[in-house]
Protein backbone atom coordinates (compact mmCIF):
# COMPACT_ATOMS: atom_id res chain seq x y z
CA UNK A 1 0.00 0.00 0.00
CA UNK A 2 0.95 3.85 0.08
CA UNK A 3 3.65 4.66 2.05
CA UNK A 4 2.54 8.46 2.28
CA UNK A 5 -1.13 10.17 2.85
CA UNK A 6 -2.71 10.30 -0.74
CA UNK A 7 -3.45 13.62 -2.25
CA UNK A 8 -6.89 12.71 -3.07
CA UNK A 9 -7.10 15.21 -6.21
CA UNK A 10 -4.79 13.54 -8.34
CA UNK A 11 -5.17 10.76 -10.81
CA UNK A 12 -5.67 6.62 -9.50
CA UNK A 13 -4.05 4.31 -11.38
CA UNK A 14 -6.10 1.07 -11.13
CA UNK A 15 -4.63 -2.56 -11.97
CA UNK A 16 -6.96 -5.18 -13.76
CA UNK A 17 -10.39 -4.85 -14.74
CA UNK A 18 -13.04 -5.06 -12.46
CA UNK A 19 -16.06 -3.35 -13.70
CA UNK A 20 -18.12 -2.25 -10.25
CA UNK A 21 -15.41 -0.55 -8.76
CA UNK A 22 -14.52 0.99 -12.15
CA UNK A 23 -17.41 2.36 -11.96
CA UNK A 24 -17.83 3.83 -8.52
CA UNK A 25 -14.35 5.66 -8.97
CA UNK A 26 -15.60 7.00 -12.17
CA UNK A 27 -18.93 8.23 -11.02
CA UNK A 28 -17.41 9.82 -8.60
CA UNK A 29 -15.51 11.65 -11.48
CA UNK A 30 -11.98 10.09 -10.57
CA UNK A 31 -9.52 11.01 -13.14
CA UNK A 32 -8.42 6.90 -13.83
CA UNK A 33 -5.63 5.67 -15.54
CA UNK A 34 -6.22 1.31 -16.31
CA UNK A 35 -3.90 -0.99 -17.06
CA UNK A 36 -5.08 -3.84 -18.70
CA UNK A 37 -3.29 -7.66 -19.24
CA UNK A 38 -4.20 -10.37 -21.35
CA UNK A 39 -6.52 -12.16 -19.19
CA UNK A 40 -8.75 -9.19 -19.08
CA UNK A 41 -8.90 -8.65 -22.54
CA UNK A 42 -9.36 -12.48 -23.27
CA UNK A 43 -12.11 -13.60 -20.72
CA UNK A 44 -13.08 -10.35 -18.63
CA UNK A 45 -14.82 -8.56 -21.93
CA UNK A 46 -13.91 -4.97 -21.11
CA UNK A 47 -17.51 -2.82 -21.29
CA UNK A 48 -15.74 -0.44 -24.01
CA UNK A 49 -18.14 2.76 -22.75
CA UNK A 50 -16.85 2.05 -19.43
CA UNK A 51 -12.97 1.90 -21.01
CA UNK A 52 -13.70 5.59 -23.07
CA UNK A 53 -14.35 7.23 -19.43
CA UNK A 54 -11.26 6.45 -18.43
CA UNK A 55 -8.37 9.34 -19.03
CA UNK A 56 -5.74 6.44 -20.60
CA UNK A 57 -6.08 2.49 -20.91
CA UNK A 58 -2.29 0.74 -20.78
CA UNK A 59 -2.74 -2.55 -22.17
CA UNK A 60 0.17 -5.24 -21.15
CA UNK A 61 0.59 -9.08 -22.01
CA UNK A 62 1.39 -9.62 -18.11
CA UNK A 63 1.98 -7.84 -14.65
CA UNK A 64 5.40 -9.82 -14.64
CA UNK A 65 6.48 -8.21 -17.25
CA UNK A 66 8.99 -5.81 -15.70
CA UNK A 67 9.65 -4.08 -19.19
CA UNK A 68 6.28 -3.23 -20.02
CA UNK A 69 5.78 -2.05 -16.70
CA UNK A 70 8.49 0.08 -16.06
CA UNK A 71 7.34 1.79 -20.07
CA UNK A 72 3.66 2.95 -18.25
CA UNK A 73 5.77 4.02 -15.51
CA UNK A 74 8.03 6.66 -17.10
CA UNK A 75 4.78 7.13 -19.69
CA UNK A 76 2.45 7.83 -16.66
CA UNK A 77 5.03 10.10 -15.02
CA UNK A 78 5.28 11.91 -18.12
CA UNK A 79 1.28 12.25 -18.76
CA UNK A 80 -0.04 12.33 -15.58
CA UNK A 81 2.50 13.34 -13.17
CA UNK A 82 -0.05 13.86 -9.92
CA UNK A 83 -0.41 9.71 -9.33
CA UNK A 84 -2.16 9.29 -5.99
CA UNK A 85 -3.04 5.86 -5.42
CA UNK A 86 -2.19 2.60 -7.56
CA UNK A 87 -5.34 -0.17 -7.05
CA UNK A 88 -5.01 -3.92 -7.00
CA UNK A 89 -7.48 -5.62 -8.12
CA UNK A 90 -6.21 -9.51 -7.26
CA UNK A 91 -3.04 -11.43 -7.03
CA UNK A 92 -2.45 -11.89 -10.46
CA UNK A 93 -1.85 -7.89 -10.34
CA UNK A 94 0.04 -7.84 -7.03
CA UNK A 95 3.71 -8.05 -7.99
CA UNK A 96 2.91 -5.66 -10.93
CA UNK A 97 0.82 -2.94 -9.23
CA UNK A 98 3.74 -2.77 -6.30
CA UNK A 99 6.33 -2.14 -8.83
CA UNK A 100 4.51 0.45 -10.32
CA UNK A 101 4.10 1.96 -7.11
CA UNK A 102 8.12 1.75 -6.82
CA UNK A 103 8.23 3.49 -9.99
CA UNK A 104 5.76 6.34 -9.14
CA UNK A 105 7.22 7.19 -5.80
CA UNK A 106 4.08 6.07 -3.91
CA UNK A 107 6.54 3.56 -1.67
CA UNK A 108 9.71 3.10 -0.41
CA UNK A 109 9.76 -0.23 1.18
CA UNK A 110 10.22 -2.93 -1.82
CA UNK A 111 9.45 -5.69 0.40
CA UNK A 112 5.89 -4.61 1.16
CA UNK A 113 3.82 -5.39 -1.57
CA UNK A 114 5.86 -8.62 -1.74
CA UNK A 115 5.02 -9.45 1.40
CA UNK A 116 1.08 -9.60 0.17
CA UNK A 117 2.09 -12.47 -2.14
CA UNK A 118 4.60 -14.45 -0.66
CA UNK A 119 3.61 -16.42 2.14
CA UNK A 120 7.02 -17.24 3.36
CA UNK A 121 7.91 -13.55 3.79
CA UNK A 122 4.66 -12.81 4.61
CA UNK A 123 4.55 -14.57 7.82
CA UNK A 124 8.09 -14.18 8.55
CA UNK A 125 7.02 -10.12 8.95
CA UNK A 126 4.08 -10.94 10.78
CA UNK A 127 5.29 -13.18 13.18
CA UNK A 128 8.39 -11.02 14.01
CA UNK A 129 5.38 -8.15 14.66
CA UNK A 130 4.35 -10.60 17.86
CA UNK A 131 1.65 -12.15 15.62
CA UNK A 132 1.76 -16.16 15.82
CA UNK A 133 2.13 -18.12 12.74
CA UNK A 134 2.18 -21.82 11.89
CA UNK A 135 4.95 -23.77 12.24
CA UNK A 136 6.99 -22.99 8.54
CA UNK A 137 9.52 -23.90 5.71
CA UNK A 138 10.71 -22.79 2.30
CA UNK A 139 10.90 -25.25 -0.27
CA UNK A 140 11.92 -23.87 -3.28
CA UNK A 141 12.72 -26.58 -5.21
CA UNK A 142 10.60 -29.53 -4.85
CA UNK A 143 13.09 -31.98 -6.76
CA UNK A 144 16.11 -31.61 -4.06
CA UNK A 145 16.31 -34.50 -1.32
CA UNK A 146 18.34 -32.59 1.20
CA UNK A 147 15.68 -30.14 1.51
CA UNK A 148 12.81 -32.34 1.39
CA UNK A 149 14.38 -34.24 4.55
CA UNK A 150 14.97 -31.44 6.57
CA UNK A 151 11.39 -29.91 5.81
CA UNK A 152 10.08 -33.21 7.16
CA UNK A 153 11.65 -33.71 9.96
CA UNK A 154 11.78 -30.22 11.05
CA UNK A 155 8.17 -29.64 10.64
CA UNK A 156 4.80 -31.88 12.75
CA UNK A 157 2.46 -33.62 10.36
CA UNK A 158 -0.28 -33.16 9.03
CA UNK A 159 1.57 -30.42 6.76
CA UNK A 160 0.15 -28.84 4.00
CA UNK A 161 1.42 -27.77 0.92
CA UNK A 162 1.38 -24.73 -1.53
CA UNK A 163 2.72 -22.52 -3.76
CA UNK A 164 4.47 -19.40 -1.94
CA UNK A 165 2.64 -17.05 -4.18
CA UNK A 166 -0.54 -19.16 -4.53
CA UNK A 167 -3.50 -17.45 -4.34
CA UNK A 168 -7.51 -18.86 -3.82
CA UNK A 169 -6.42 -22.12 -1.87
CA UNK A 170 -5.56 -23.22 -5.40
CA UNK A 171 -2.79 -25.77 -5.62
CA UNK A 172 -2.99 -26.75 -2.04
CA UNK A 173 -2.50 -30.16 -0.45
CA UNK A 174 -2.43 -31.91 2.66
CA UNK A 175 -0.04 -34.30 3.48
CA UNK A 176 -0.79 -36.58 6.35
CA UNK A 177 2.61 -38.72 6.33
CA UNK A 178 5.95 -36.32 6.17
CA UNK A 179 7.37 -39.45 3.84
CA UNK A 180 5.50 -38.82 0.85
CA UNK A 181 6.17 -34.98 0.96
CA UNK A 182 8.45 -35.23 -2.12
CA UNK A 183 5.40 -36.80 -4.03
CA UNK A 184 2.84 -34.26 -2.91
CA UNK A 185 5.07 -31.58 -4.18
CA UNK A 186 5.95 -32.41 -7.16
CA UNK A 187 2.90 -33.68 -8.16
CA UNK A 188 1.25 -30.27 -7.85
CA UNK A 189 -0.52 -28.55 -10.74
CA UNK A 190 -0.14 -25.23 -10.79
CA UNK A 191 -1.64 -22.51 -12.49
CA UNK A 192 -0.50 -21.23 -15.55
CA UNK A 193 -0.63 -17.85 -14.04
CA UNK A 194 1.91 -19.37 -11.60
CA UNK A 195 5.55 -18.76 -13.08
CA UNK A 196 7.41 -19.09 -9.75
CA UNK A 197 7.55 -23.23 -8.43
CA UNK A 198 9.05 -22.23 -5.15
CA UNK A 199 7.00 -23.70 -2.07
CA UNK A 200 6.02 -23.14 1.49
CA UNK A 201 5.03 -26.19 3.68
CA UNK A 202 3.69 -25.60 7.01
CA UNK A 203 2.34 -27.71 9.90
CA UNK A 204 -1.53 -27.91 9.60
CA UNK A 205 -3.81 -25.95 11.96
CA UNK A 206 -6.77 -26.88 13.44
CA UNK A 207 -9.68 -24.91 14.01
CA UNK A 208 -12.32 -22.82 13.43
CA UNK A 209 -11.35 -20.44 10.36
CA UNK A 210 -12.31 -16.57 10.44
CA UNK A 211 -11.83 -13.75 8.24
CA UNK A 212 -11.55 -9.78 8.87
CA UNK A 213 -12.34 -7.78 5.74
CA UNK A 214 -11.50 -4.18 6.48
CA UNK A 215 -11.24 -1.08 4.41
CA UNK A 216 -8.39 1.35 5.42
CA UNK A 217 -7.55 5.26 5.29
CA UNK A 218 -4.28 5.78 6.59
CA UNK A 219 -4.22 3.27 8.57
CA UNK A 220 -7.63 4.12 9.87
CA UNK A 221 -10.74 1.14 9.85
CA UNK A 222 -13.43 2.64 8.31
CA UNK A 223 -15.24 -0.62 7.82
CA UNK A 224 -14.49 -4.40 10.43
CA UNK A 225 -15.99 -7.08 9.40
CA UNK A 226 -15.36 -10.72 11.13
CA UNK A 227 -17.29 -13.38 9.31
CA UNK A 228 -16.44 -17.27 10.00
CA UNK A 229 -16.60 -19.79 7.28
CA UNK A 230 -18.62 -22.48 8.05
CA UNK A 231 -16.19 -25.27 7.18
CA UNK A 232 -12.18 -24.78 6.20
CA UNK A 233 -11.49 -23.00 2.58
CA UNK A 234 -9.63 -26.25 1.78
CA UNK A 235 -12.37 -28.96 2.29
CA UNK A 236 -14.99 -27.72 0.61
CA UNK A 237 -14.68 -29.81 -2.45
CA UNK A 238 -15.58 -32.74 -0.23
CA UNK A 239 -18.50 -31.17 2.41
CA UNK A 240 -20.06 -29.07 -0.13
CA UNK A 241 -20.61 -26.28 2.52
CA UNK A 242 -19.15 -23.54 1.29
CA UNK A 243 -19.87 -20.08 2.96
CA UNK A 244 -19.59 -18.18 6.21
CA UNK A 245 -21.46 -16.28 8.13
CA UNK A 246 -20.94 -12.64 10.19
CA UNK A 247 -20.38 -12.21 13.30
CA UNK A 248 -21.75 -9.01 14.81
CA UNK A 249 -19.38 -7.15 17.33
CA UNK A 250 -22.12 -6.64 19.54
CA UNK A 251 -21.91 -10.62 20.24
CA UNK A 252 -18.64 -10.64 19.95
CA UNK A 253 -16.66 -8.00 21.33
CA UNK A 254 -14.09 -9.80 23.06
CA UNK A 255 -12.90 -11.38 19.70
CA UNK A 256 -13.53 -8.22 17.70
CA UNK A 257 -10.80 -6.49 20.20
CA UNK A 258 -8.53 -9.37 19.35
CA UNK A 259 -8.27 -9.25 15.92
CA UNK A 260 -8.07 -5.47 16.05
CA UNK A 261 -5.04 -5.62 17.97
CA UNK A 262 -3.79 -8.09 15.61
CA UNK A 263 -3.70 -5.98 12.64
CA UNK A 264 -3.03 -3.13 14.84
CA UNK A 265 0.27 -5.58 15.25
CA UNK A 266 1.11 -6.50 11.77
CA UNK A 267 -0.40 -3.60 9.80
CA UNK A 268 3.01 -1.89 9.86
CA UNK A 269 5.14 -4.71 9.24
CA UNK A 270 3.72 -5.56 6.38
CA UNK A 271 2.36 -1.61 5.13
CA UNK A 272 -0.98 -1.71 5.14
CA UNK A 273 -2.77 1.67 4.89
CA UNK A 274 -5.08 2.01 2.74
CA UNK A 275 -7.87 -0.18 0.93
CA UNK A 276 -9.51 -3.29 1.28
CA UNK A 277 -7.65 -5.84 3.20
CA UNK A 278 -8.63 -9.73 3.62
CA UNK A 279 -7.49 -11.18 7.00
CA UNK A 280 -7.98 -15.48 7.26
CA UNK A 281 -7.08 -16.74 10.94
CA UNK A 282 -7.55 -19.73 12.57
CA UNK A 283 -8.96 -19.65 16.17
CA UNK A 284 -7.57 -23.26 18.16
CA UNK A 285 -9.99 -25.43 20.41
CA UNK A 286 -8.19 -23.11 23.24
CA UNK A 287 -9.38 -19.71 22.06
CA UNK A 288 -5.78 -19.14 20.67
CA UNK A 289 -5.83 -17.16 17.40
CA UNK A 290 -3.14 -18.78 14.49
CA UNK A 291 -2.52 -16.06 11.51
CA UNK A 292 -3.30 -17.93 8.17
CA UNK A 293 -2.88 -15.29 5.81
CA UNK A 294 -3.75 -12.13 4.19
CA UNK A 295 -4.48 -9.80 1.02
CA UNK A 296 -4.62 -6.51 0.01
CA UNK A 297 -7.59 -6.58 -2.05
CA UNK A 298 -11.02 -7.45 -0.89
CA UNK A 299 -12.38 -11.03 -0.01
CA UNK A 300 -13.41 -13.26 -3.48
CA UNK A 301 -16.35 -14.99 -4.31
CA UNK A 302 -19.68 -14.76 -2.16
CA UNK A 303 -18.32 -12.20 0.52
CA UNK A 304 -18.38 -9.16 -0.91
CA UNK A 305 -21.92 -9.33 -1.66
CA UNK A 306 -22.51 -10.56 1.96
CA UNK A 307 -20.54 -7.78 3.50
CA UNK A 308 -22.53 -5.42 1.18
CA UNK A 309 -25.75 -6.35 2.66
CA UNK A 310 -24.12 -5.82 6.15
CA UNK A 311 -23.11 -3.13 5.35
CA UNK A 312 -26.01 -1.22 3.41
CA UNK A 313 -23.57 -0.72 0.61
CA UNK A 314 -21.23 -2.37 -1.83
CA UNK A 315 -17.34 -2.47 -0.96
CA UNK A 316 -16.38 -1.31 -4.04
CA UNK A 317 -18.94 1.47 -3.16
CA UNK A 318 -17.52 1.89 0.13
CA UNK A 319 -13.51 1.60 -1.09
CA UNK A 320 -13.93 4.04 -3.75
CA UNK A 321 -15.49 6.42 -1.44
CA UNK A 322 -12.57 5.46 1.34
CA UNK A 323 -10.01 6.38 -1.68
CA UNK A 324 -11.14 9.66 -2.78
CA UNK A 325 -12.49 11.54 0.71
CA UNK A 326 -10.90 9.29 3.29
CA UNK A 327 -14.42 8.60 4.43
CA UNK A 328 -17.52 6.10 4.07
CA UNK A 329 -21.13 7.14 4.52
CA UNK A 330 -23.89 5.34 7.79
CA UNK A 331 -23.55 1.83 7.43
CA UNK A 332 -26.83 -0.43 8.20
CA UNK A 333 -27.37 -3.64 8.13
CA UNK A 334 -30.29 -5.50 5.38
CA UNK A 335 -30.91 -7.94 8.69
CA UNK A 336 -29.52 -8.72 11.85
CA UNK A 337 -27.47 -11.79 11.03
CA UNK A 338 -26.11 -12.06 7.34
CA UNK A 339 -24.42 -15.04 5.60
CA UNK A 340 -23.18 -16.20 2.21
CA UNK A 341 -22.74 -19.49 0.54
CA UNK A 342 -21.43 -20.82 -2.62
CA UNK A 343 -23.41 -23.38 -4.55
CA UNK A 344 -21.97 -26.06 -6.95
CA UNK A 345 -22.14 -28.94 -8.78
CA UNK A 346 -21.44 -32.25 -7.36
CA UNK A 347 -19.69 -33.48 -10.44
CA UNK A 348 -17.58 -31.76 -13.09
CA UNK A 349 -19.37 -31.65 -16.60
CA UNK A 350 -21.71 -29.25 -18.48
CA UNK A 351 -23.99 -27.60 -16.31
CA UNK A 352 -27.94 -28.60 -17.69
CA UNK A 353 -30.04 -26.74 -14.47
CA UNK A 354 -29.86 -24.32 -12.12
CA UNK A 355 -32.44 -23.41 -9.78
CA UNK A 356 -34.66 -20.79 -10.76
CA UNK A 357 -35.51 -17.06 -9.63
CA UNK A 358 -38.53 -17.89 -8.28
CA UNK A 359 -37.32 -21.20 -6.27
CA UNK A 360 -34.30 -18.78 -4.78
CA UNK A 361 -36.85 -15.73 -3.86
CA UNK A 362 -39.17 -18.28 -2.17
CA UNK A 363 -36.52 -19.44 -0.08
CA UNK A 364 -37.29 -18.58 3.54
CA UNK A 365 -34.23 -15.97 5.16
CA UNK A 366 -33.28 -14.94 1.06
CA UNK A 367 -32.19 -11.21 0.79
CA UNK A 368 -34.42 -9.67 -1.83
CA UNK A 369 -32.53 -9.67 -5.19
CA UNK A 370 -29.10 -11.04 -3.26
CA UNK A 371 -28.24 -13.81 -5.32
CA UNK A 372 -25.28 -13.67 -8.23
CA UNK A 373 -25.14 -16.37 -10.93
CA UNK A 374 -21.90 -17.12 -11.86
CA UNK A 375 -21.85 -19.90 -14.36
CA UNK A 376 -25.27 -20.36 -16.99
CA UNK A 377 -26.95 -23.53 -18.38
CA UNK A 378 -24.53 -24.74 -21.13
CA UNK A 379 -20.88 -23.81 -19.30
CA UNK A 380 -18.73 -26.46 -18.12
CA UNK A 381 -18.23 -27.11 -14.57
CA UNK A 382 -14.73 -28.16 -13.57
CA UNK A 383 -14.61 -28.23 -9.59
CA UNK A 384 -10.51 -27.71 -9.80
CA UNK A 385 -10.56 -25.76 -6.58
CA UNK A 386 -12.07 -24.31 -3.37
CA UNK A 387 -12.34 -21.24 -5.89
CA UNK A 388 -14.62 -22.64 -8.45
CA UNK A 389 -17.52 -20.10 -8.38
CA UNK A 390 -21.47 -21.28 -9.77
CA UNK A 391 -23.82 -19.53 -7.39
CA UNK A 392 -23.81 -17.02 -4.40
CA UNK A 393 -26.38 -16.41 -2.42
CA UNK A 394 -26.76 -13.97 0.72
CA UNK A 395 -29.24 -15.00 3.34
CA UNK A 396 -30.32 -12.68 6.20
CA UNK A 397 -32.02 -14.16 10.42
CA UNK A 398 -33.01 -12.85 13.36
CA UNK A 399 -30.45 -15.33 15.40
CA UNK A 400 -26.75 -16.57 14.81
CA UNK A 401 -28.57 -19.60 15.19
CA UNK A 402 -31.15 -18.94 12.25
CA UNK A 403 -28.67 -17.74 9.57
CA UNK A 404 -26.39 -20.46 10.08
CA UNK A 405 -29.27 -23.20 9.60
CA UNK A 406 -30.72 -21.26 6.99
CA UNK A 407 -27.38 -21.17 5.18
CA UNK A 408 -27.08 -25.01 5.37
CA UNK A 409 -30.45 -25.84 4.20
CA UNK A 410 -30.02 -24.09 1.32
CA UNK A 411 -26.78 -25.57 0.72
CA UNK A 412 -28.85 -29.04 0.79
CA UNK A 413 -32.01 -27.93 -1.07
CA UNK A 414 -30.65 -26.24 -3.94
CA UNK A 415 -28.48 -28.38 -6.69
CA UNK A 416 -26.61 -27.33 -9.78
CA UNK A 417 -26.84 -30.23 -12.59
CA UNK A 418 -24.63 -31.22 -14.85
CA UNK A 419 -24.01 -33.93 -17.45
CA UNK A 420 -20.36 -35.63 -18.62
CA UNK A 421 -19.02 -33.33 -21.61
CA UNK A 422 -18.89 -35.20 -25.21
Amino acid sequence: MNARPADRRGTVVVCKYQPEFLVELLDRHADVCLVLDSVDRLYEFPDQALLARCRKVYNISSFDSLSELSAVAVELRVACPAITRVFNQNELSQFGAGYLQLLLGLADDPLHHVSHRDKRLMKQLVRDAGVPTAEFRSLPDATDPAALTRVARELAAPLIVKPASGFGSNTTVRVEDPATLGEAATSLTFDTSQRSRHLIVEEYVTGDEVCVDAIWSDGRPLTFVVHRYLRPRMTVLDNALDGSVVLPPEENAELYERLRDMHTRMNPALGIKDGPSHLEVFERADGELVFSEIASRAGGGWIQYMIGAYHGHSTWSLAAEAALTGVVPPLHRARPHIGGINIRPSAPGVITELPTDDELRDFPGMISWRWYRRRQVGDLARLVGPSDWYLFLILGADTAADVLDRCVQAARTFSIQTEAAR
